[in-house]
């Protein structure tokens, strides 16, 4: 019997309790044809795969995870300085959510994120400020490859006490 390696690129976005209960976005690329024998792995830990393109070694599914990722940080450093405002100019931030609930500036993450700042729902931390920096970092370094400037990654990014790549 003969083997024959097949890659796939499947990073996975979510915190710990869609992973608990098998929900996670994966981002995948693979081969078409090869893809019937890891989809019931994929099935049982995502709610979801998204499919990026047929060549893993591309990184199209972990260059996704990047976008998605920077998305993710500056929508919950958003959702912290919004409480974080409001709360030093005495304004009660629910306010401010329910003020945009259900309109064009609502977003279920911002809504969820706020929700767990004001509630101390963030311990423990389910994207830990390790990881974020560490997605910041490689997020403002893309760029730099790719000769677009990112000011709001690299501004998040240097709020992690480091410093961003020129």
């Amino acid at each position: 019997m003969s083997w024959a390696w097949v890659l796939f690129d499947a990073p996975v976005s979510g915190t710990r309790a869609p992973a608990e209960a098998g929900q996670l976005l994966i981002l995948a690329a693979g081969p078409e044809e090869h893809r019937p024998s890891v989809t019931p792995v994929l099935d049982a830990v995502g709610a979801r795969t998204a499919w990026t393109g047929e060549d893993a070694a591309a990184g199209t599914g972990t260059r996704l995870k990047l976008v998605v990722n920077s998305w993710v940080i500056a929508a919950s450093v958003a959702a912290g300085e919004i409480v974080s405002l409001a709360q030093r100019l005495g304004v009660d931030p629910r306010s401010f959510f329910g003020l945009i609930a259900g309109g064009g500036l609502d977003m279920p993450s911002l809504q969820a994120k706020a929700g767990l700042i004001l509630n101390n729902g963030l311990a423990p931390a389910q994207f830990a400020a390790g990881t974020a920096a560490k997605d910041a970092r490689l997020i403002v370094e893309a760029g730099a490859r790719h000769g677009i400037r990112l000011d709001l990654a690299a501004a998040y990014y240097a709020g992690f006490d480091e410093q961003p790549p020129a």
